[in-house]
């Protein structure tokens, strides 16, 4: 045998392998004959190919495709179910799909009454009705579920009975059948004031219908002097017109005033400054004391020389004031400053 002999019998192989592992991850054995039978829903929400088929809880098949009636106005979308060979159902079979679990997982279950035998059975490519329930539906049957309505039902009356009983009873102190008996007190009460209003009104009625005729004649008067009002509104709008005017007058007069003041004073100022500045140019001149002063070197020298000598001669008398003192012999003079002589060697040695 020739190597592309084996090869193509290799790629026959390997591409029916293929077909079959398809067909077994999508719920269907290849090598396995099945009959197909097609329902239509109005929703499939959930459903998907290889969701299995049931009987009873015994899986029989599984869904081969589904696909959407694009022509058809309700949208129906038709469901394909594979069915193994030798399941017999009914022509009236009902493809039910259920809910398998809270995480959404969908089953189709076949519902019939009674098996079928010879022509009563369904064909391979006949139509089988489709029906939907929902989660609860799918989980209970309808025995069980009226079970645990009719239980639900009884433990509600139970606590209605009970809360009745507890709070709404004449001999409960519970704050709610307190809040009640309260709640009935302010209702009478409100009853009784209801009444009494109503009985001042109807005896109040004729005071009430003569205040109402009286606001009547009122509201005329004043229709008929709206003219009158008017000129007085209108006078009274002149009148304040007037005060305006005038007090606008008087405060244009007081700015004038107070401009012609601020100007006497800059006009005053200016002058003020115009002397400064004569006198500070008269200064700079050398004309004056200040001038001068400010102008001659010599001047300022001979005030240097005479301030130190100034100081020499306080400083002379603070420490010789004997010199100074009056009646004294210039023998006594010249002892002292003898007596001086010595004593500053000795002050400088010491130091």
């Amino acid at each position: 045998m020739s190597n592309e002999v084996k090869i193509g019998i290799l790629a026959v192989v390997t591409l029916a392998l293929s077909l079959w592992g398809y067909k077994f991850i999508m719920g269907r054995n290849a090598l396995a004959s099945s009959n197909l039978f097609y329902v239509e829903y109005k929703n499939v929400e959930g459903l998907q190919k290889a969701t299995p088929v049931r009987i009873s809880g015994y899986d029989v098949g599984v869904v081969a495709n589904l696909y959407l009636k694009l022509d058809d106005p309700e949208r129906k979308v038709v469901v394909v179910l594979d069915l193994r060979k030798g399941i017999q159902i009914p022509k009236d079979t009902k493809a039910t799909i259920v809910a398998t679990g809270f995480m959404g997982g969908k089953a189709i279950v076949l519902e019939y009454d009674r098996p079928c035998t010879g022509d009563d059975c369904a064909k391979s490519g006949d139509y089988l009705r489709g029906e939907t329930k929902g989660m609860l539906a799918s989980m209970l049957s309808t025995d069980n579920a009226q079970a645990y309505v009719d239980i639900v039902k009884s433990g509600l009356q139970e606590v209605i009975d009970t809360l009745n009983r507890e709070l709404l009873s004449e001999g409960s102190s519970s704050p709610i059948a307190l809040t009640f008996k309260d709640l009935q007190k302010t209702m009478a009460n409100l009853e009784s004031g209801t009444a009494q209003l109503d009985g001042l009104l109807q005896r109040s009625s004729g005071n009430i219908e003569r205040t109402l005729q009286d606001m009547s004649i009122l509201t005329s008067t004043l229709r008929a002097s709206n003219d009158k009002i008017k000129g007085i509104l209108a006078n009274a709008d002149k009148i304040s017109a007037d005060l305006a005017a005038a007090e606008l007058k008087q405060t244009v007069l007081d700015v004038k005033q107070t401009i012609t003041s601020l100007n006497s004073t800059i006009g005053t100022a200016e002058t003020t400054l115009q002397g400064v500045s004569a006198t500070l140019n008269r200064i700079n001149q050398g004309e004056g004391t200040l001038g001068k002063l400010l102008q001659d070197d010599e001047l300022y020298t001979e005030l240097k020389m005479m301030s130190s000598n100034i100081d020499s001669l306080v400083t002379d008398f603070q420490g010789r004031p004997y010199r100074y003192m009056p009646l004294k012999s210039r023998r006594k003079v010249q002892k002292y400053d003898r007596q001086d002589a010595k004593e500053k060697p000795q002050t400088a040695a010491s130091n």
